[in-house]
């Protein structure tokens, strides 16, 4: 709802406040496909790693796609690709102690995992908030884009280190 000349797209309060309630619904709504890609298609570990791209891909469209189609696009990509890293993230933090030896550690994995998520859920909107404050919008959300490529970079490196995690009910080929 900010002014074109403040950088926003000037468009009604109301419904910008729409357009958010719609994307925060669309983000939890959005955990029953990625749960079902995990259960049923790729399992969760690839369902966790190509919903972190769909994630990255809604930052990038909305740090350089224009107007109000530019938002919504990227706004349901990263509600879509949020869907499904919620869904399989704890699932795949889990698996990494399934095994006797490492079931006293689980507590302190997701620890930790949680700690993880805390800290950038602190940082990030600082970070793009101040961006978009001092750059643009676009800035903030190209900034998001970045952190997004990092974190997958990083993951992608460590991807055959982690247990296989098949679709535990998978369709059948027919």
């Amino acid at each position: 709802y900010y002014a074109a000349n403040k950088g926003g797209l000037g468009i009604e309060e109301s419904l910008a406040g729409g357009i958010v309630g719609a994307y925060g619904g669309s983000v939890y709504l959005s955990t029953i496909l990625g749960a079902w890609l995990a259960d049923r298609i790729w399992g969760a570990e690839r369902t966790l790693f190509i919903s972190g791209i769909v994630v990255m891909l809604g930052h990038i469209v909305l740090a350089i796609a224009p107007g109000l189609y530019g938002l919504l696009c990227g706004l349901v990509l990263i509600a879509l690709g949020s869907g499904g890293v919620k869904s399989s993230a704890s699932s795949m933090v889990g698996s990494l102690y399934e095994a006797d030896h490492m079931k006293p550690l689980r507590d302190a994995g997701f620890s930790i995992f949680y700690i993880s998520i805390n800290i950038g859920g602190f940082l990030g909107p600082l970070l793009t908030g101040l961006l978009q404050t001092k750059m643009g919008f676009h800035y903030g959300f190209g900034a998001a884009a970045v952190g997004m490529a990092f974190g997958l970079w990083r993951y992608s490196a460590g991807r055959k280190l982690l247990p296989h995690t098949p679709a535990p009910n998978p369709l059948r080929p027919e």
